[in-house]
């Protein structure tokens, strides 16, 4: 058991920025639900990577460190001490369920296959609109989750205000992004990841995490 947790460190490099992708769609949801649609950056990026497939590269698939970093500062604190607030306690549950749900949707090939296709939809629709927040792309993305991640289970309860929750466009969003976060967690569990491995490298990931905050340093007038 111990030889197969022996960890590389390009691998866990990727498991850090896979962490911290499923952290903003997580932060992203939590957002979406009270204030209603993201439509920054960091929303692009996020539903960008679900379209992107075939993604071997953590920067390549989830975008730029810079993008990442309200994430990545979250990943040392979630890790070493636990939430400390009401918000951070939702938000390790959102991640913890997307986790979850990306093992379960591993283990089930027709499952992972409902979903191949229709990514493959949304990126002909992407094809089209050039954009990746086009309604018509969170909207065929959402339904992808409603048919595949739908019938896995923990399902996840969004908390937030009924007037986004309600509301059919920030529904589709919201279920993009989670979307997303369980892509960020498929792409986990390909670079090595599990629990026993999140928890016995909790302290390298927060190193990780740190060293990429570091090398990144926040400019505010990028």
């Amino acid at each position: 058991m111990w030889s197969r947790l022996r960890s590389d460190p390009e691998e866990r490099r990727d498991r850090a920025i896979a962490l911290a992708a499923l952290l903003r769609a997580a932060l992203l949801v939590q957002d979406s639900a009270r204030q209603g649609m993201q439509n920054g950056e960091a929303s692009t990026q996020t539903i960008r990577s679900i379209l992107a497939m075939d993604g071997n590269d953590g920067i390549q698939l989830f975008g730029d460190i810079p993008g990442l970093r309200r994430a990545l500062a979250l990943i040392c604190p979630l890790l070493q001490r636990g939430p400390g607030n009401a918000q951070e306690a939702e938000l390790l549950r959102y991640a913890l369920a997307l986790l979850t749900l990306g093992k379960r949707l591993i283990a089930r090939h027709d499952l992972a296959e409902r979903v191949r296709q229709g990514i493959e939809q949304a990126q002909r629709q992407m094809e089209h609109f050039a954009d990746p927040l086009h309604p018509s792309v969170t909207a065929s993305l959402a339904q992808t989750y409603t048919d595949a991640v739908g019938k896995l289970s923990p399902r996840i309860i969004v908390s937030g205000e009924s007037r986004y929750l309600s509301n059919s466009e920030d529904a589709a969003r919201i279920r993009t992004l989670l979307l997303a976060g369980i892509r960020a967690a498929v792409w986990w569990r390909q670079r090595g990841g599990n629990l026993l491995r999140l928890i016995l490298e909790r302290r390298a990931l927060c190193q990780e995490a740190t060293a990429l905050l570091a090398a990144n340093p926040f400019n505010a007038d990028a």
